[in-house]
């Protein structure tokens, strides 16, 4: 890098002077001499500028985006399943950086999500119907639907064959607005005769993999979750998963939401949605999603999630919707 020369008038007056007192030249030279020095430094810092000009490149831009994506997964696990197929949204769009943003629970989820946080994110379907009403839109789901069902499972020492030996024990949930893992089994227990409210103590404790470990640690009689965190927990524990196993299920409902908040891109929102429904075509996609444990996506939109209307409706009556 080349050093910029500064001089001001007033040092070259200084040094002038020097020469009019020690050498007797004439106050007309001295002027004549300060004219010259001044163009002379002049073009001297001009020359020196244009030296230092370095053209920049056209400056490139990438814009960031916030994934959010419900606690149905610990957060190390939900970076090791998803942080892969954003990479791979990221290579395949370029220009553009996702950022996944995980919670450390459904409460702070649901803020974050009803707050607009995220650009995009994976609710489950009754946050999904939730944010339809708010500032986002349905573009596809997990599939299959069938897996989106409840589960109880408990020690194979439990003893447990139906839902009325419950009574009077604990069991543990993820958090009151999981609709696979809470509200669908607490509404299956009302089915079968039990008020949720008073026969059984309920305690939420945070998520899926905290559930189940309740149930295996008897911390709880039984622990409440779904298929896709089930199967997981199995794989990582072989050894605990020996010692369990699944004693009721309820029926299935439509599976977990993708959604867009309306500000993103329109064309940008598209070609995200054809990435992710296409990822079961390929041999690399179908290594990604067998790491995280479901299927793929499927195309869908916000009419798909009246279901999830219907089901509200019938909780509400018999429980009451969870705030």
């Amino acid at each position: 890098m080349q050093q910029k020369v500064e001089v001001s008038i007033y040092e070259i007056a200084l040094k002038l002077s020097y020469f009019y007192v020690c050498y007797n030249i004439t106050i007309m030279n001295i002027f004549f001499l300060i004219i010259v020095s001044i163009f002379f430094f002049s073009s001297c810092s001009d020359s020196n500028n244009e030296t230092m000009y370095m053209p920049m490149g056209k400056e490139v831009t990438t814009k960031a985006y916030k994934f959010g994506i419900h606690p149905y997964l610990n957060s190390r696990k939900m970076y090791e399943v998803y942080e892969p197929i954003l990479d791979l949204i990221e290579a395949e769009i370029g220009d553009i950086e996702i950022q996944l943003e995980t919670s450390a629970n459904y409460e702070e989820y649901n803020t974050k999500l009803y707050r607009g946080d995220f650009d995009f994110s994976l609710p489950n379907p009754f946050q999904t119907f939730n944010a339809i009403k708010k500032d986002y839109y349905v573009v596809a789901r997990m599939k299959p639907d069938s897996v989106f069902r409840g589960i109880f499972v408990a020690r194979k020492d439990s003893g447990l064959k139906e839902p009325k030996q419950l009574i009077g024990k604990s069991v543990s949930f993820p958090a009151p607005t999981a609709l696979a893992a809470a509200m669908m089994p607490l509404f299956y227990l009302h089915k079968n005769g039990l008020d949720v409210e008073h026969d059984i103590e309920k305690k939420y404790v945070g998520s899926q993999h905290s559930s189940i470990l309740n149930a295996y640690n008897n911390d709880t009689i039984a622990g409440a979750t779904w298929p896709p965190p089930w199967e997981l927990w199995k794989k990582e524990n072989p050894l605990k998963a020996q010692e369990m196993e699944v004693v009721w299920e309820t029926r299935s409902l439509i599976n977990n939401g993708v959604v867009f908040k309306k500000s993103v891109d329109k064309a940008l929102a598209k070609r995200i949605t054809e990435i992710l429904i296409n990822l079961d075509k390929t041999s690399a996609g179908k290594k990604l999603l067998d790491n995280g444990g479901f299927e793929g996506f499927t195309q869908s939109d916000n009419r798909d999630y009246e279901l999830v209307d219907t089901f509200l409706k019938e909780y509400d009556r018999a429980i009451g919707i969870p705030k």
